[in-house]
């Protein structure tokens, strides 16, 4: 079950600040009952032992009418509910007790503790014990003779007096701890959607950068760790961003295969290379140095982007790489980063739409009065090195080699919308392309002393 972050803290706040308010509540109670027992020692100890002094003599005598005398003290004593004394043996030989005195004072309360464990000897002391089930307060105390214990003088006091302030003090904690407990859950609220809010926007930006929208989340107004996961997140999306447009840049001059490579890979991004099979075509426009001649310099570039665009697209989708536009020309290369036994036929497919988009083109210009071109395409398989070349700060991802100035002297030989294949590429194309070719050519590439021999597409 997925619980919110802001109730998480709403409950965890709730919940605190419940224990936290009875544990202070209960602790209160014992706080009050132990103040008040002190509290009436203090008040009573010093009146019932002198109590306790003026005994001795009557209770030896068994003095009744001298005991209540002694008592009669105590008669209209506010919270007072009666006054007992008890003998050596725990007879009762003397008692004041007030009207208001609860029936609940039977004969087992009023047997003295006390006298089941003797007092010791010489020990003048008083005990006080909290009777809650009746709502009093006990009070004992030794009657010494000599040092000696003759009896036990027993103080019942009403607890209702402390019973009032201790409801009183209870029901302030509670009124101010409710108060408390309500601004500290307001506080939590705040809290919950001071914290909640970022983390929602930063999930909502993380969805829209999964979606290749990089928006910014604002950071909060107050400076804290929220804000800091903020400013990171914002400065992750910065360069993640930035990355992103590298990479699209890149993805305009190489394959996306060759871009993702790169990008995995980036440890293989230094200078030097190796020596693999590569499949190349070179496309070129015939007689453009007559065109550009005649044209202004503007309307020949216009012209070059039209024809590259109309057909830069079927290279990446035979998974062909733009290895270098030279002006009127273009070098495309299938086999980097790997060499695959598909790129023949990719290569060749690649070069056929290459022509198709082209004549198309020409054939819409030429209809509207516009400036056409013819282009002449040659491929060759063969072994080239791959790799970087350049300097530290810039390189190029290119194939040097044999295999690459035999491709390009192939297609210097082609005539206007003509493909010449290599008889060695030929050979490893798997599918029947016998009704495209035309015938075969033989070939001497400038600076080359054997020929090459061509099929004519």
């Amino acid at each position: 079950m997925r619980i919110s972050l802001f109730n998480k803290i709403l409950f965890l706040s709730i919940l605190v600040l419940s224990v936290s308010l009875g544990f202070g509540y209960v602790l209160l109670e014992h706080q009050i009952l132990h103040q008040t027992k002190n509290q009436i020692a203090k008040d009573n100890r010093l009146l019932l032992l002198e109590l306790t002094r003026s005994l001795s003599l009557p209770l030896l005598k068994n003095d009744r009418m001298a005991l209540e005398d002694n008592l009669g003290v105590f008669e209209h004593s506010p919270g007072v509910l009666g006054v007992f004394v008890f003998d050596r043996q725990g007879i009762l030989q003397g008692r004041i007790e007030n009207d208001t005195i609860p029936s609940a004072l039977n004969r087992d309360l009023l047997s003295p503790p006390s006298l089941r464990s003797p007092w010791p000897a010489g020990k003048e002391d008083l005990v006080i014990r909290h009777l809650k089930k009746h709502h009093l307060y006990q009070l004992s105390a030794p009657i010494l003779f000599q040092g000696v214990g003759v009896g036990e003088v027993v103080l019942f006091l009403s607890d209702a007096p402390y019973e009032i302030v201790r409801a009183k003090i209870a029901r302030t904690f509670l009124i101010l701890g409710g108060g408390s407990l309500l601004l500290a859950l307001l506080g939590s609220l705040f809290l919950s959607a001071y914290i909640s809010r970022p983390i929602r926007s930063l999930r909502n930006a993380t969805e829209g950068i999964l979606q290749g929208d990089f928006i910014r989340v604002n950071p909060p107004v107050l400076r804290d760790e929220t804000g800091d996961l903020v400013v990171a997140f914002n400065r992750m999306a910065r360069e993640m961003e930035h990355k992103e447009r590298l990479e699209k840049a890149l993805v305009r001059y190489v394959s996306p295969d060759v871009a993702e490579h790169l990008i995995n890979h980036p440890e293989l991004i230094h200078l030097g290379g190796i020596r693999q099979e590569v499949v190349l075509i070179f496309a070129d426009i015939r007689n453009f140095t007559r065109l550009s001649s005649q044209l202004p310099s503007e309307e020949v570039v216009q012209i070059l982007n039209d024809y590259f665009n109309s057909f830069i697209d079927e290279i990446f989708l035979h998974q062909g790489s733009v290895n270098n536009i030279m002006g009127d020309g273009i070098m495309i290369v299938f086999g980097i980063p790997q060499f695959s036994e598909s790129h023949p036929e990719s290569a060749l497919a690649c070069a056929l739409s290459i022509r198709r988009r082209i004549q198309d083109l020409s054939d819409r210009r030429k209809s509207q009065g516009m400036p056409f071109v013819q282009f002449g395409l040659g491929l060759h398989i063969g072994e080239g090195v791959v790799g970087h070349i350049g300097s530290k700060t810039r390189m190029e991802y290119t194939v040097v080699g044999r295999a690459v100035n035999i491709a390009y002297r192939i297609q210097e030989d082609a005539g206007p919308g003509e493909i010449l294949v290599s008889d060695s590429l030929w050979k490893r194309l798997s599918g029947n392309y016998e009704s495209l070719r035309h015938g075969t050519r033989i070939v001497t590439p400038k600076g080359l002393e054997e020929t090459v021999f061509v099929h004519v597409l």
